[in-house]
């Protein structure tokens, strides 16, 4: 019976948008609804994501309606999908892009913890950044890190990022107000680095 179970299950066809090597970025899929539910309401995931608001599934689903009133997109948001577990792990993307002054925050969740600290988050990012700078013509990709969030904090500065700023207090976590640190990649410097490394 459990067997059965296992095969009518529906298989949920991943279309790469972005391939990498042990990840692809794909599109985002209406049926992976409830996967993405249990991310941002998983308290270890959410902890330095700052989701502070329970978010239910009809709350996810809407973000895949289309929405009359958004002349211009200002976010781009891909599923990472683990090629050899052919599964969704995890979200990556873009958000409050500018598109006058060609900026965007840039940012990642893992899902899934069976996947942390397996470097998914920086290739993940790497793909992205590519895609931003020689795709999306961006020249400024930024990002905000809490001071406990040491993992992020090492992945920014391992990706090229440099850092612009501290903004004091600037964050509520765990009761505590913690300093924010205000890094940034500009496309110019990413070639540069690019080029050293081929």
């Amino acid at each position: 019976m459990p067997e059965e179970k296992e095969n009518s299950k529906e298989e949920i066809e991943a279309f790469p948008f972005i391939e990498g090597k042990t990840i692809d970025l794909v599109a985002g899929n209406s049926k992976w609804a409830d996967l993405l539910c249990k991310w941002r309401n998983n308290p270890n995931v959410r902890h330095y994501d700052r989701n502070m608001w329970p978010l239910t599934l009809e709350d996810i689903k809407k973000h895949f309606e289309p929405s009359p009133d958004r002349r211009t997109r200002d976010f781009v948001i891909f599923t990472i999908y683990h090629k050899h577990d052919k599964r969704p792990i995890g979200l990556v993307g873009l958000e409050d892009i500018n598109w006058v002054s060609r900026t965007a925050n840039i940012f990642a969740t893992i899902g899934e913890p069976d996947y942390w600290g397996k470097g998914i988050a920086i290739e993940a990012n790497k793909l992205l950044i590519k895609y931003s700078f020689t795709e999306l013509n961006l020249h400024k990709i930024y990002a905000g890190v809490y001071t406990p969030n040491k993992r992020s904090l090492r992945a920014v500065e391992k990706l090229g990022f440099e850092k612009e700023a501290i903004l004091k207090e600037e964050g509520y976590v765990d009761g505590v107000y913690h300093d924010i640190h205000k890094f940034a990649l500009f496309k110019r410097d990413w070639i540069k680095l690019n080029q050293k490394e081929s």
